[in-house]
């Protein structure tokens, strides 16, 4: 494979792809398990089995995706057939997720269960192959940290959208109801995200390999080098160990904000300024990477992280102002992981390929993606289990010891997660030299 360099026309039209998927993404992440507690009423308990159940059959079908996506071939390429295919029923399932049906009981239980394993199965089928194009489009390292900026800085902007945007969306088109509310967002939210992936279906291009699918290593032999891949082991342990200690923070700010600050009209203004100045620092964190190198940005990022939790637990926070400034500090920390995790990811790709002659594309990021979301669902579980153990109930006033509870998870528990990835990092090996080498190396054997 010969290394290509792709225009800011490609970079940008694959880039914002990611706007589309991180509609679906944080408007999960940030409002489903509020949905399940405030909207339509059941216990932050059950509300955490149902989002940690769908989290789980979205890690196990995500290998699978993976595996079968890289052995398709058409003439669109391996990929992007099934973003093509599978972007009008993911829409359809958000609005059908943000729906709150007329049901009670264990009918209303099931019926919530069966519509978010509806809406992972979909959103399996567009966001792995879409993730993948990553190391189909080019395999220079430094091209890859420009593409990877791209898609990114879209993500970030399809964040900052749902953040700022969601709650005040909610409101605007419910007028008291949010229920009716919540439905609007799932439509234009599904609207919005079917016409961007049309966009980045029609301006990406996937590379043509020597070999076809009958040559392509057994799921077995998959399986081996992605175990004998120490760098991405280190990878993915980082982002695996950041993202579920994290969500300790990320789904209780709504719950903080509302119950401990009663600043509920305001959550778009402060989910926003965490997500807008994640977004404006991506730029600061690829400049920095391309030079001092991913790890060194990596370790950057969670010092300022870091820093941000330990301030945000101590400070006694009373007014809007010091919360926004603490927010915005812890922003612009969480604006590298991003950038810097998929950027390092496709690099431990060719290490793989160079340490066993198996290369893996979207059986790697399958096998990412199902231990991360695997990860993300016991840290669901754990947190509705957490909430009922402090004594959190939803519309309710909350008691000082439960909201004295609620900071101290929100803030320790992805401290450790921090930690823990700050010194794995320490141990990451590839640069830019050496995947250069790497590279060369590869195409002498393959010559």
């Amino acid at each position: 494979m010969n290394k290509l360099s792709l225009s800011n026309k490609v970079r940008a039209g694959y880039g914002i792809g990611d706007f589309a998927i991180c509609l679906y993404w944080s408007g999960v992440g940030l409002y489903l398990l509020y949905f399940y507690t405030d909207v339509i009423g059941i216990s932050p308990l059950l509300a955490g089995w149902i989002y940690a159940l769908g989290i789980a059959w979205d890690a196990v079908t995500d290998p699978f995706m993976g595996y079968i996506a890289e052995r398709t071939r058409t003439k669109m390429g391996s990929y992007r057939p099934y973003m093509f295919y599978g972007s009008i029923p993911l829409a359809f399932s958000f609005v059908l997720l943000f729906w709150a049906p007329p049901f009670e009981g264990n009918l209303l239980f099931f019926f919530l269960l069966i519509v978010n394993l509806f809406h992972r199965s979909c959103f399996t089928i567009v966001s792995v192959p879409y993730s993948s194009l990553t190391a189909r489009m080019t395999d220079d390292s430094d091209e890859r940290t420009k593409l990877t900026t791209a898609r990114m800085i879209a993500a970030s902007f399809g964040t900052l959208s749902m953040s700022a945007l969601g709650f005040p969306i909610v409101a605007w088109y419910g007028e008291g109801n949010e229920a009716l509310g919540f439905v609007f967002l799932g439509a234009i939210s599904g609207l919005i995200a079917l016409v961007v992936l049309g966009v980045t279906i029609k301006s990406v291009q996937e590379r043509q390999f020597k070999f076809n699918k009958e040559s392509l290593p057994s799921f077995s032999k998959v399986t081996k080098s992605v175990a004998n891949n120490y760098p991405f082991w280190i990878v993915f342990s980082s982002i695996l160990i950041l993202g579920s200690t994290s969500i300790m923070f990320n789904k209780n700010l709504i719950y903080y904000v509302k119950y401990a600050l009663d600043m509920h009209d305001s959550q778009g203004l402060i989910l926003g300024v965490l997500s807008a100045t994640a977004f404006l620092s991506i730029p600061f964190w690829s400049f920095l990477a391309l030079k001092i190198g991913k790890k060194n940005a990596w370790l950057g990022s969670m010092t300022i992280l870091f820093s941000g939790l330990i301030i945000f637990y101590l400070y006694p926070i009373k007014g809007i102002s010091e919360l926004l400034i603490i927010l915005g500090f812890i922003g612009i920390g969480n604006g590298a992981t991003g950038v810097l995790f998929w950027s390092m990811l496709p690099d431990t790709i060719e290490y793989g390929e160079w340490k066993t002659g198996i290369r893996t594309e979207s059986s790697l990021y399958g096998f990412m993606t199902f231990a991360q979301k695997g990860a993300i669902a016991v840290a669901a579980l754990s947190l509705g289990w957490i909430l009922t153990i402090i004594e959190f109930t939803p519309n309710t006033i909350q008691s000082i010891e439960t909201i004295e509870n609620l900071k101290f998870i929100m803030a320790w528990i992805p401290i450790a997660g921090i930690f823990i990835s700050f010194i794995l990092v320490c141990f990451y090996p590839i640069d830019s030299s050496f995947h250069k080498k790497l590279i060369e190396e590869i195409n002498e054997k393959s010559e």
